[in-house]
């Protein structure tokens, strides 16, 4: 990606699909690996209204817990 890409893009197509498998009982791994100074931290948190793919992950992954919650216990561990 460079530059001008837009969070929800890099969101939508790279966590989105792991997000996908993990709602389906798959672990689920993002790692953001890279030179110093390339944008690794601002592509993973964002900033302000730019959220990144952590934050939107996490609301994603309770979005569709909310959606599939009947009779279903989930639980969410992040490290």
């Amino acid at each position: 990606y460079d530059s001008k890409t837009k969070q929800e893009t890099v969101f939508n197509e790279t966590a989105l699909p792991i997000i996908e498998s993990v709602m389906q009982g798959y672990n689920g791994t993002i790692f953001a690996y890279g030179q110093t100074g390339t944008g690794k931290t601002h592509t993973m948190e964002g900033t302000g209204d730019d959220i990144g793919i952590i934050p939107r992950s996490f609301s994603k992954i309770f979005e569709m817990i909310k959606q599939k919650s009947k009779n279903t216990s989930y639980l969410v561990r992040v490290s």
